[in-house]
């Protein structure tokens, strides 16, 4: 049984949930998915390495190359964080935010996804019927999913106006970045109607983060807390070691100086696209004309894994035993002056007190990539000026798997230099959660 006294000690849990809600309300985005069906967009390999843009093409940093930033949640943002009452804007942890107005807008599973691909070269080209193309991106991912429970916890729990008791599970939070190097090529079959493409890629590792709250068990009394937890931290990076306070408590990761490769891995994309021009020959009527202006794709993308050696890696976990809170915590969710800024900072000294972890024997150990499935039907209108689409795809993440479904319009404004608009007419999210 550990007692605690004092709140000082800096968590990694902490940094984790104020980057959680810092990048939640400031990040926007428009994801790719709009550009799927744009002919003339270059990076279309990154979504489907059949699909093949008009003409090659070459990109560096300083010729303005592609830079994606996709950012996707449900709830974890300023509309639901954030409540105005007359004329002011609250925190959702403030006395005048009620439990059930916060709670009614909390999800079972609140996740945060975020994508970031900077491309630093790429070239394509034909060589005959086959287009190949090669690119240098740099990559990082951020993955989190919170829990109703999670919330309940901060909202009533930490209030602390009532005793009460409070079970939760499967906090998680995973990020990562690397370098990718890849070659594609792709090519025609069966009179141009069907394109197969395929793209290795070369990964090396720059650094991976893996929280896990397995349980959190907290028994929360008006004069102290009785905690128990199931916790694991990875943490993969070039010279990172963890630090530890006077009483032997971890308190953070330092950077040492030096560089190091802490992981290496493989990358595959594997796609193709369909005409039913063919099939079209076959039939008559609407049947026929519908078939012969209708397209299917198929697309697997960022299939491998990333080894992290041990050298480079650190491991925490929490124990089982109690914990027994026993000082008051100094929270003021009242205060006129206090932003969300300030409440989240009152979480965050209040959640580092709540798992203490302890350092293990680090070991390698491997984590695969966030594969996607996309999946797209298009159709043809007027011949070259106007088609719709529309796309799904699946993020299959650790804690949980994103699908997003856009209908799009796609126009050509000038033929003549093939420049085309996309208009997204409609994005419907669903969240598929549970760790295996």
């Amino acid at each position: 049984m550990t007692t605690i006294k004092t709140f000082h000690n800096r968590k990694a849990l902490a940094l984790f949930l104020l980057t959680l809600f810092c990048l939640a309300g400031a990040l926007q985005a428009q994801t790719t998915n709009t550009t799927y069906f744009m002919n003339t967009y270059s990076n279309r390999t990154s979504l489907n390495p059949a699909l093949r843009p008009e003409q090659g093409y070459l990109g560096m940093p300083l010729l303005l190359n592609n830079l994606y930033v996709d950012v996707k949640t449900n709830t974890l943002n300023l509309d639901h964080l954030t409540f105005k009452q007359g004329g002011e804007v609250l925190s959702f942890m403030h006395k005048n935010v009620s439990d059930r107005d916060f709670l009614s807008g909390v999800s079972k599973n609140n996740y945060l996804d975020t994508d970031v691909n900077y491309s630093l070269f790429s070239m394509g080209f034909y060589k005959k019927e086959g287009f190949w193309n090669i690119d240098l991106n740099l990559r990082a991912n951020v993955n989190t999913n919170i829990l109703y429970s999670a919330f309940e916890l901060m909202k009533k729990g930490f209030a602390m106006n009532e005793a009460s008791y409070y079970n939760v599970k499967d906090i998680c939070a995973t990020a990562n970045s690397y370098l990718e190097l890849g070659v594609g090529h792709s090519r025609p079959f069966l009179d141009n109607t069907l394109v197969v493409g395929a793209k290795a890629k070369v990964l090396i590792g720059l650094a991976d983060f893996d929280l896990h709250i397995r349980d959190l068990k907290v028994d929360a009394g008006l004069d102290e807390w009785r905690i128990r937890s199931h916790a694991s931290l990875q943490a993969s990076a070039p010279r990172l070691t963890p630090e530890f306070d006077d009483e032997d408590k971890f308190d953070s990761f330092d950077w040492n100086d030096g560089f190091g490769i802490p992981g290496y891995g493989l990358g595959f994309y594997l796609g193709n696209t369909y005409s039913f021009k063919n099939v079209a020959e076959s039939t008559s009527g609407a049947l026929s004309t519908i078939l012969s202006n209708l397209s299917l794709s198929v697309a697997l993308t960022d299939i491998g894994f990333i080894s992290w050696n041990k050298k480079n890696n650190n491991y925490l976990y929490s124990t089982l035993e109690d914990q027994v809170v026993t000082s008051n915590f100094v929270i003021d969710f009242d205060s006129e002056n206090s932003s969300l800024q300030d409440d989240i900072d009152n979480i965050k000294d209040t959640f580092e007190e709540i798992i203490e972890f302890k350092e293990g024997d680090a070991k390698n150990r491997t984590t695969g990539l966030r594969t996607n499935l996309n999946i797209a039907l298009e159709y043809e209108i007027l011949k070259d000026l106007l088609s719709a689409g529309v796309i799904s795809t699946t993020r299959f993440n650790a804690a949980q798997n994103i699908t997003e479904t856009t209908l799009a319009v796609t126009t050509a404004l000038l033929s003549s230099l093939r420049e085309h608009s996309v208009t997204p007419l409609f994005t419907a999210n669903s969240i598929h959660s549970g760790w295996p």
